[in-house]
């Protein structure tokens, strides 16, 4: 999941950056200044996006039992 949300972030940024780049799509309407300040915004908002897996993955692990993983004590004396 994290590969995907990414992927998604990135496809989501390439317009933004072209823009700012002056790319030859954006030649007609392109603003040096109103392209900063979508950049900066959008790397703002970006920031906020986070992987899904992760969180389940913290969720996970503050609802588990202690006694269901392995345990390294017990291991050692079997």
């Amino acid at each position: 999941m994290l590969g995907s949300s990414n992927a998604i972030v990135s496809t989501i940024a390439f317009p933004f950056w072209a823009y700012l780049m002056g790319a030859v799509a954006f030649a007609k309407f392109h603003d040096g200044d109103l392209a900063v300040i979508l950049i900066l915004t959008f790397t703002a908002v970006s920031g906020l996006v986070a992987p899904v897996t992760e969180q389940r993955q913290a969720q996970a692990l503050k609802n588990a039992n202690p006694k269901d993983g392995p345990r390294l004590v017990e291991s050692l004396t079997a």
